[in-house]
């Protein structure tokens, strides 16, 4: 077995650019449970945590994974399909599972609140807004928690004006909190929370086609769908970034966005990981280099620098040697 993983190290050094470093993982001896990944939080000491379909999954040098037991147990996971992870204002992590929301102490796993006050069980997205975690459901419905006190927005009512919530994500420089929907288009919530959501329009028409979004850390929103990446800022409205094909003849979709803070984009294609910079392709990382296959389903940059991804057979992490790391301030409690 040592001999193996001695080859398998010797072959991706030969196959990495020299001036980045591949690391991979597999089920099993690699630590992980799948090689696929919902969403994912970056902690405060560089540990990530990953949301997915087999539990959650923590990374901090080495593998921990958290499953749900086949019967219920107080302090473990409601359930192994984990949708949505964030950390809350008091600096412990938000899970959202198909069975509920949940906060992770470090030993253990809470439920927070009710069947009831989630309307639905279903937690497809978190989002931390100064001192409160914002949950949506895929059904429309979206809850702003704060401490103990829940506030629903209804759809059609304060609430995103449909049944069909894909993605939600906060713009910080604006204080715009975003829910995507594929159908029906895009709907938006300010600091001047009582007035509910509102459809964002684009020169009169409501911005459909889009089911992810992404926070532009320099401010703003980047929304994608498997043929380009646009992006939307008040009051500079929807821009064009690329489309697929601008990334090279190969690539036939995107699967994934990551944005970096220095303003570039992660992307993952069918043809290996982009970034994207200035107008243009400024990296390119395919299986030739040793990340095992060109699919690409889903990236995500930690808050060490180092841009994590998935294929069909591993979850791994790529960081250019030459790149110079910043890390990315992590809230604390109460800030």
């Amino acid at each position: 077995m040592h001999r193996s993983l001695i080859a398998i190290v010797l072959l991706l050094a030969a196959l990495s650019p020299a001036s980045a470093s591949i690391v991979l993982f597999q089920p099993g001896t690699g630590g992980i449970a799948t090689t696929s990944f919902n969403d994912c939080a970056s902690g405060p000491e560089g540990e990530v945590f990953f949301a997915t379909s087999a539990g959650l999954m923590l990374y901090n040098g080495t593998w921990t994974v958290y499953q749900a037991p086949l019967k219920d147990v107080p302090g473990t996971l409601l359930s192994n399909t984990v949708l949505s992870v964030e950390f809350g204002p008091d600096g412990l992590l938000r899970v959202g599972t198909s069975m509920g929301l949940q906060r992770f102490t470090g030993s253990g796993f809470e439920t927070v609140g009710t069947q009831a006050a989630l309307k639905n069980p279903s937690v497809i997205a978190l989002q931390r807004w100064d001192d409160a975690i914002w949950a949506a459901t895929p059904n429309g419905n979206v809850h702003r928690i704060e401490g103990d006190a829940w506030q629903w927005y209804r759809p059609f009512c304060d609430g995103p004006g449909c049944y069909a919530v894909d993605d939600m994500v906060l713009d910080p420089e604006s204080s715009v909190l975003y829910c995507v929907s594929d159908k029906d288009g895009v709907w938006a919530i300010d600091a001047n929370q009582t007035a509910g959501f509102c459809m964002v329009a684009d020169n009169g028409l409501p911005l459909k086609g889009y089911s992810e979004a992404e926070t532009d850390p320099l401010g703003g929103i980047y929304l994608f769908n498997r043929e380009s990446v646009m992006h939307y800022r008040v009051p500079d409205g929807l821009e064009h970034i690329l489309s697929a094909g601008d990334l090279g003849l190969h690539v036939g979709w995107i699967n994934d966005v990551s944005a970096a803070p220095d303003g570039s984009l992660w992307i993952a294609t069918d043809y290996g990981i982009f970034c994207w910079a200035d107008g243009a392709v400024k990296d390119h990382i395919y299986r030739a280099h040793g990340i095992w296959s060109n699919v690409i389903k889903s990236v995500y940059l930690d808050a060490t620098g180092r841009c994590w991804f998935s294929t069909q057979s591993a979850i791994g992490y790529y960081r250019p040697e030459n790149q110079t790391m910043v890390r990315i301030p992590i809230a604390a409690p109460g800030a």
